[in-house]
């Protein structure tokens, strides 16, 4: 087969397109497709039953006559079981997801991000580096997500203000912010940098900088520096208090001090 790094393990029952592009140390499993113009670089694993750059819709009804878009999946990278990734992605290194993750087309994620089970993006969408979301995310169109962003479980970002209008607008959520379980984010809302939105809050407004909001509709309560724990320490912009190592770049050097 062609275009086959070295010591790559591919299953029986995968099927790999002879245009795409397979580097070093690459696992795919059985029953994943790897279509047309993708490229996976070295060290990446894809789980049972993965579609690598499924095709737009614009596929159905000309099938051969269809001109795949390229996908690029990142180093180090781990697609778990049933995960489907459309044409016109591309994800950085170290990217990871749980089972049954989509991803739709021209979707830009960088290193070091996670998606969580049964997550759902649907396409359009910029995300940085290092964001993590949760299981049950859905992420709508032309949403921008910056840099150390958490978005916890069964969190929807929305984009039409006049359904089923179709006139789209994203919404945007700064570095360091949360969106915790279940809150609703309305279309074309600003999450500001270091915000907290609490638990089952339904965003009609943007949040100010280091602000927290909760409620339905979401109210401003406080700064993110009023919130202390049982003991009475901050622990918010949770950058300046996170205490265990995970990875971030300002705790390479020392993974318990987290000042960096």
């Amino acid at each position: 087969m062609r275009n086959i790094g070295r010591n790559c393990v591919i299953d029986a029952g995968a099927v790999i397109d002879d245009s795409a592009i397979i580097a070093d140390c690459v696992r795919i499993a059985k029953g994943a497709i790897i279509h047309a113009n993708v490229v996976i670089a070295e060290n990446v694993v894809i789980g049972p039953y993965c579609i690598i750059g499924e095709p737009a819709a614009s596929w159905y009804g000309v099938f051969e006559r269809h001109s795949f878009k390229p996908t690029k999946i990142g180093a180090n990278s781990i697609i778990r079981s049933h995960s489907v990734i459309y044409e016109d992605v591309e994800v950085g290194k170290s990217f990871m997801t749980g089972h049954h993750v989509t991803i739709r087309e021209d979707s830009v994620i960088g290193n070091n991000c996670s998606v969580g089970t049964f997550s759902d993006l649907q396409g359009k969408l910029r995300m940085g580096e290092f964001v993590r979301l949760h299981s049950n995310v859905h992420i709508g169109q032309l949403t921008v997500i910056e840099n150390y962003v958490w978005i916890y479980p069964y969190v929807v970002t929305t984009n039409d203000p006049y359904p089923p209008m179709g006139n789209l607008v994203g919404s945007t959520i700064r570095e360091y912010a949360q969106i915790a379980t279940g809150s609703i984010i309305m279309p074309g809302m600003e999450i500001g940098r270091n915000a907290l939105v609490g638990a089952q809050s339904l965003v009609n407004k943007s949040v100010a900088e280091e602000r927290v909001v909760v409620g339905v509709p979401a109210r401003d309560i406080c700064s993110v520096r009023d919130i202390r724990d049982k003991r009475g320490m901050p622990i918010y912009p949770w950058k300046e208090h996170l205490n265990d190592f995970r990875g971030y770049p300002w705790q390479e050097l020392n993974p318990n001090d987290s000042t960096h």
